[in-house]
């Protein structure tokens, strides 16, 4: 067989586009270098700005932390003046008092004066008048808190309400302030032996310390018997109160009532002696001993509510005395407080509050300054943040003062004139919709208007032409002939407006750089598509029967739906009945309904893949009876045609030229039926065809079905790639 050199060369536009493509490509790159530059630029100067936002931000931190101690102390300091009335030297020598607690004690100074407030409030102002005490009773506050986790308001409360309750005396500040030392002590060593911390005993104190005090019983006793009854689960407010009441019965003497006066004078005891003051707590409840295993008379005597209290103190006599001999005469507060101030938090606190006394003694000695330097440098602040705003707006004078007006007129007259033709011109393509890509933002801007013409005349003319087209219906003779000449002519209007305003968008989108490369890919998927559901019977089956599947699973989900349904609803009754046969049956009908949905499924795509099969063979087979011409030799008159020899190839190795390859070597042409030398050029595959051949000897016909093959072997080998 002849073998043959065939060359395709594909030209057209597709060398030109690729390199718009890549000059659209290093114009973007240029650009993203010069965003890039700018970008940099500005972060440099974002980056000095920043800078010396930070310096006037730290400059006005610092000035504010040399006066904050300033501040707070002056803003107590006022505060106190206010409540005490004192003043001139007098709170001079308190503020000084309060300097000289934080550096001793390691708390703030502003703290210890809101310890003085605290005092003046809850005991009297006169001990403003009296610096000396008012600073005793300001350590004990101190020495207090340290035993209550540095917290200066609570160790106050709990101070002040052990003086309210007992009633001191502040006639003599001096001597309250010792009064309140031994307290404090008093409640710290009971805090220590007991189970009753400070803020329990504040509350127990509350409720009993006036009866306590009514009833002669001293300070450590009470404190001793709040610990018992702690002990004895009356914690608390409730153990104050049980206490309170304890005493209170044992105080009525001969006013009890005279059944249970009876019943104590038969066991021997003294009614008049229970409420004797000039004997201890201890004393007292020692004397119910006797009665103790009484207990109806001993709920009679103390009430139902208070026996358990009272039966606790009593058989706590021991552990009473004992706890009022531990509390009593000790520096338990100072001692426990220098313990917790040995700590190395302790003492750093302590350290911190000698420098804060000389930032002190700094914003004092300023008269203020400081505070002004604060309040100046945090006015800065925000200045130096609007600096790059000032640089840019002062940028931008330069640029406007630099601009010449008189030119720049000019060229917005001219870019005025020219898109004013351009506008016209727009205008003739939309009203006739014939219009070629004139760049980006032109197709944009053209599609854009022939939407918004679409939506406004188009819209129109169609309402127009639906209007005239109903009169021509409900009208006759001339009129409707009249009005449907009118919808026709609204109609097309309408219609010009519509394909105008889709063939501008479709341009537009299609010389998108991205969007038209994706559009054109799309197309080319739906174009391959189309071929092979014009070319291969197997696509279109596979197509085919998918679709029939998917109509088979929607279809048939009512009927699933159904079956799984009933299904579940026997199981469920066969398992209220314990049916095992019952739910085995539910079971194997849930598994069929879903076993024959699928066979549905696969039924449905088989069969619509089957038809599909059998109806293209037999359409392939009329084609190839259509094909089939009867040779001359068969029709009567006219004489058979000789052959026409094989065309072969004199070389050996070379290939069929019907299976897409060239040939190994060049053919020769030794006969008068060789062909050698073919070349065919197509342009854009549609504009140009041209064969080129020398040494034709073979007749028309030959030739033309050699180069039908040889095409359609090339195409077949491009479709393939």
């Amino acid at each position: 067989m002849q073998a043959f050199n065939y060359q395709f060369n594909v030209n057209g536009d597709f060398t030109s586009k690729m390199s718009q493509m890549n000059e659209a490509v290093g114009e973007f790159s240029a650009k993203v270098e010069n965003a890039q530059g700018w970008v940099v630029s500005m972060a440099q100067k974002m980056a000095a700005f920043e800078l010396a936002s930070g310096y006037v931000e730290r400059l006005a931190s610092t000035f504010e932390g040399l006066a904050s101690s300033g501040v707070k102390l002056d803003s107590q300091m006022h505060d106190l003046s206010a409540v005490a009335g004192v003043t001139g030297d007098s709170l001079k020598e308190i503020e000084g008092y309060a300097r000289q607690s934080a550096k001793a004690f390691g708390t703030d100074a502003s703290v210890a004066v809101e310890g003085y407030k605290l005092l003046l409030s809850q005991l009297t102002p006169e001990l403003g008048k009296c610096p000396e005490a008012l600073q005793a009773m300001g350590n004990s506050i101190q020495i207090t808190s340290k035993l209550m986790g540095g917290d200066g308001v609570a160790a106050a409360q709990v101070l002040t309400t052990a003086m309210n309750q007992y009633g001191v005396s502040l006639d003599d500040p001096i001597a309250a302030s010792k009064t309140m030392a031994d307290m404090m002590n008093t409640m710290a060593a009971a805090g220590q032996a007991g189970s009753a911390e400070l803020p329990a005993i504040k509350a127990a104190l509350e409720q009993c310390g006036m009866a306590a005090k009514a009833a002669n019983v001293s300070f450590e006793e009470t404190n001793a018997a709040i610990q018992v009854l702690d002990k004895a689960g009356k914690k608390g407010s409730e153990g104050g109160v049980a206490l309170r009441n304890t005493m209170a019965i044992l105080s009525q003497g001969r006013f009890l009532p005279k059944d249970t006066r009876e019943e104590l004078e038969a066991a021997g005891i003294d009614v008049l002696a229970l409420g004797d003051k000039n004997k201890t707590l201890k004393e007292r409840l020692e004397m119910l001993k006797p009665v103790l295993n009484d207990s109806a008379l001993f709920s009679k005597l103390f009430g139902m509510e208070n026996a358990n209290a009272a039966r606790a103190l009593v058989q706590g006599t021991d552990q009473l005395a004992a706890f009022t001999e531990q509390v009593t005469g000790t520096s338990s507060a100072e001692e426990q407080a220098a313990i917790i101030m040995d700590s190395y938090a302790e003492k750093q606190a302590r350290i911190n509050q000698q420098i804060e006394d000389v930032k002190i003694s700094l914003f004092q000695a300023t008269g203020g300054a400081t505070m002004w330097a604060g309040a100046l440098s945090s006015v800065l602040v925000p200045v130096a943040q609007l600096m790059p705003l000032f640089s840019g707006l002062g940028s931008l004078m330069t640029w406007i003062k630099g601009i010449q007006w008189a030119n720049m007129w000019g060229n917005i007259r001219g870019y005025m004139y020219a898109a004013r033709i351009q506008a016209a011109l727009m205008n003739r393509e939309l009203v006739t919709g014939q219009f070629v890509s004139n760049g980006f933002m032109i197709n944009i801007t053209r599609a854009t208007l022939a939407v918004l013409r679409f939506a406004t005349v188009g819209i129109f003319e169609g309402l127009k032409a639906l209007g005239a087209f109903l009169l021509s219906l409900v009208t006759t003779g001339t009129a409707s002939t009249t009005f449907a000449g009118i919808a026709s002519t609204a109609f097309g209007a309408f219609k010009m407006a519509a394909v105008t305003a889709c063939r501008a968008v479709s341009v537009a989108i299609m010389n998108i750089p991205i969007i038209g490369w994706i559009a054109a890919a799309i197309a080319a998927l739906v174009a391959v598509g189309v071929y092979f559901w014009n070319t291969s019977a197997k696509f279109r089956a596979v197509l085919k029967g998918t679709w029939a599947s998917f109509k088979a699973m929607f279809t048939g989900i009512a009927e699933l739906a159904k079956q799984v349904f009933g299904a579940i609803g026997d199981l469920l009754k066969a398992c209220f009945h314990l049916d095992g046969a019952g739910i085995s049956a539910a079971l194997n009908k849930l598994k069929a309904g879903f076993s024959d949905y699928g066979k549905q499924i696969g039924s449905a795509f088989k069969t619509a893949y089957d038809e599909e099969m059998a109806a293209s063979a037999k359409e392939q087979e009329v084609k190839k009876k259509k094909e089939q011409k009867p040779t001359q030799a068969a029709i009567p008159g006219i004489p058979e045609t000789p052959q026409v020899p094989t065309i072969q190839s004199p070389t050996a190795g070379a290939t069929d030229v019907t299976g897409g390859k060239t040939s190994t070597k060049s053919a020769g042409s030794t006969g008068a039926d060789k062909i050698r030398n073919i070349t065919v050029n197509i342009e854009r595959l549609v504009d140009k065809f041209e064969v080129h051949t020398a040494t034709l000897t073979e007749s028309a016909e030959r030739v033309k079905e050699t180069v039908t093959e040889v095409l359609l072997s090339a195409l077949n080998d491009t479709q393939l790639a």
